[in-house]
């Protein structure tokens, strides 16, 4: 099984004999047999047939289309994709107790992954300005859980995120530099990996959230607001550090990217990832995604590990226990 990624401008995808065709210059580029798709991620103007699209709602393989830049389009979703039951218990669990208790776990979550990523590092750079921060976010984490307020929650996590940069940027290897996030546009390499690798994360959440019925618009952290889909953004966080993060870091260090494999540009006055880079980066990506790890019960990879915390979730939601669900926590 592959997801398969398709970022050549022009290419036009199609289906024939049981095969998904990728065609440049009206020719054919690959062929790929459609029981081994396992999902389909389609950057900026790559265009698709209608019986090929008709194809992958059938078979129910998700299909996401995002930009070479990190930005997430949309995705393509399949008329009975829809629970309705869960999608009224969501809207039913907004502003609850069980909402509450889900944030303070996510949060919490999230935080101790930054912590063991930032420790994990600097046990050979040995920075005592690291080791200070370190114990900072950890003061925030114990907060966490005696917070009774949403926006309180969203201050701590805002706060150890403020931390956590500014420590990440000392772990960054010439000739790549950080100073800390930024985006839309990012200013710099590490930020255009971090916040490309953040759009790729959040497509598998998405899509996640779309396979198990639910409405990826309502959430338990995040604000609900208009065109966010804030129960993607909330179920994503606990996995920022565990694959994002600690891949661009692989990344840096070993020296798979070079400075050249980005470039500026000048309409947006951000610095964007070449075609060659983003390559690299999505082997990389894959690659981790498909790694396996012993953190839930069972061997999984990353990938199935998402999908099935999203089911945990919505498994919690619908007994509106918050016990069942347990955010992944490295070691």
């Amino acid at each position: 099984m592959c997801v398969v990624y398709v970022m050549n401008p022009g290419a036009f995808i199609s289906k024939r004999n049981g095969m998904v065709c990728i065609w440049q210059n009206h020719k054919l580029a690959k062929n790929i047999p459609m029981a081994t798709l396992e999902g389909l991620v389609l950057m900026d103007k790559v265009q698709i047939s209608s019986q090929l699209v008709a194809e992958l709602l059938e078979k129910k393989i998700p299909t996401t289309w995002v930009s070479s830049r990190g930005r997430f389009h949309g995705h393509l979703e399949s008329y009975d994709a829809v629970h309705v039951f869960r999608q009224r218990q969501q809207v039913l669990e907004q502003g609850t107790l069980f909402a509450l208790d889900v944030s303070k776990k996510v949060v919490s979550a999230k935080i101790h992954n930054q912590i063991t990523l930032l420790r994990r590092y600097n046990r050979l750079q040995e920075s005592p300005h690291i080791e200070e921060i370190i114990q900072q976010m950890g003061y925030l984490q114990k907060n966490v859980p005696r917070t009774v307020a949403r926006d309180k929650i969203m201050g701590y996590e805002g706060s150890a995120a403020r931390l956590y940069f500014s420590a990440f940027g000392e772990l960054v290897s010439e000739p790549f530099t950080f100073h800390g996030r930024n985006k839309r546009p990012p200013k710099d390499a590490v930020n255009a990996m971090l916040s490309f690798g953040y759009t790729l994360l959040f497509q598998e959440v998405y899509t996640a959230i779309c396979t198990y019925g639910m409405n990826p618009y309502f959430g338990f952290l995040h604000t609900l607001r208009n065109h966010h889909p804030a129960l993607a953004s909330d179920l994503m966080e606990e996995w920022r550090a565990i694959l994002i993060d600690s891949m661009v870091l692989s990344i840096i260090r070993r020296h798979e990217m070079d400075i050249q494999q980005f470039h500026p540009d000048e309409a947006s006055h951000g610095i964007y990832m070449t075609k060659a880079g983003r390559a690299v980066f999505l082997k990389a990506y894959e690659k981790k995604l498909r790694s396996h790890n012993s953190y839930q019960r069972g061997t999984l990879t990353f990938r199935e590990s998402m999908r099935r915390q999203v089911e945990t979730y919505s498994q919690a939601l619908m007994k509106e226990d918050s016990s069942l669900y347990e955010p992944v926590q490295i070691r």
